[in-house]
């Protein structure tokens, strides 16, 4: 009977020492993911609404931005241990020492972005010696750049006002500025509050707005199997939204914008699944996406955005698309 109750008692220490240890054990914090209001990179949300990142064991807290250039800075500063930004942005990131890798592709813009200019110029030649409204800190100074360069102009041409966008058509309407670089449902509402014209949209210059994950470099190292999850949780969330996609937009448009919006931007925008993540990706950086990547950063050096060019291999980490892909 001594034994029973010796071996009782050393189990029962057995499991509070356990358990004391499990309570003293650092517990890991949630990784942070930046998400503005852009429908490209809603599945993020969709997959935390569905559990998907549950599923997978890894603890994610979504952060909300209104203002797109406020989430590049929350990354910058570390305040997000993630985000959704496009890559030309996460090519400046890297330029200002922030050390992220970029784990997938979310979408690319066919629409969605673009110039809206007011009544009498109605051509990009008529930009010339205007005043244009755009958000530097964000994509859409990239759309501008390159919307000059395709009218034989550079910003020396033009007056560039630094403006949030969701400002820029109060400041079209006060006659502040001629033009402004616009994403949708800003662009078209925009132009039909002036009574002016979208002059040119990102089908023009497609696949130069790619959005992105990234997310902290030292995380990859230290908690991969989180990252993977992260990773499988998303590409969860796209298959969802193709075999439902009425629930998947009314679910996206309860959180950063509306169902109607959201639906205006996925329809100028294109969705990159797991196996066109894959397919960019390639094998030991054969894939296109690096070329693409190379291109946009030798844009940047030339404008003057970024001090020089970066080894862009080193900014992707294709290996959990390349895992799950198997």
């Amino acid at each position: 009977m001594n034994k029973i109750l010796r071996a009782i008692v050393i189990a029962a220490a057995v499991f509070m020492l356990a358990q004391a240890a499990t309570a003293c054990a650092p517990q890991k914090a949630p990784i942070r993911i930046a998400v503005p209001a852009w429908a490209g990179v809603e599945p993020a949300d969709l997959a935390a609404q569905l559990g998907y990142f549950e599923k997978y064991g890894v603890d994610v807290k979504i952060v909300r931005f209104s203002v797109y250039s406020d989430s590049i800075e929350a990354l910058v500063d570390r305040k997000v241990d993630a985000g959704m930004h496009t890559l030309g942005d996460i090519i400046r990131c890297q330029s200002e020492g922030r050390d992220v890798r970029i784990l997938l592709l979310t979408d690319y813009s066919f629409g969605s972005d673009g110039l809206v200019a007011r009544p009498g110029i109605e051509s990009l030649a008529d930009l010339r010696g205007k005043k244009i409204g755009v958000e530097t800190g964000s994509a859409s100074y990239l759309s501008l750049l390159k919307i000059l360069e395709m009218g034989g102009m550079t910003s020396n041409d033009v007056t560039i006002v630094s403006i949030p966008t969701r400002e820029i058509q109060k400041s079209m309407l006060e006659h502040r500025i001629d033009a402004g670089i616009l994403w949708e449902t800003y662009l078209t509402s925009t132009a039909e509050a002036t009574g002016g014209k979208v002059l040119i949209t990102s089908r023009e210059y497609s696949e130069t707005i790619i959005s992105t994950l990234s997310i902290d470099a030292a995380l990859v190292e230290d908690r991969p199997e989180d990252v993977r999850g992260i990773v499988a949780a998303y590409f969860d969330a796209v298959e969802y939204i193709k075999a439902n996609p009425q629930d998947a937009y009314q679910r996206m448009g309860k959180t950063g914008i509306s169902e109607s919006d959201f639906e205006k931007q996925a329809a100028g925008g294109r969705f990159y699944d797991l196996s066109a993540n894959a397919r960019l990706f390639g094998k030991n950086g054969s894939g296109q996406i690096y070329a693409q990547a190379q291109s946009v950063a030798q844009f940047l050096f030339d404008q003057g955005l970024i001090p020089q060019l970066p080894d862009i291999k080193r900014i992707f980490e294709p290996s959990f698309v390349q895992a799950l892909n198997k």
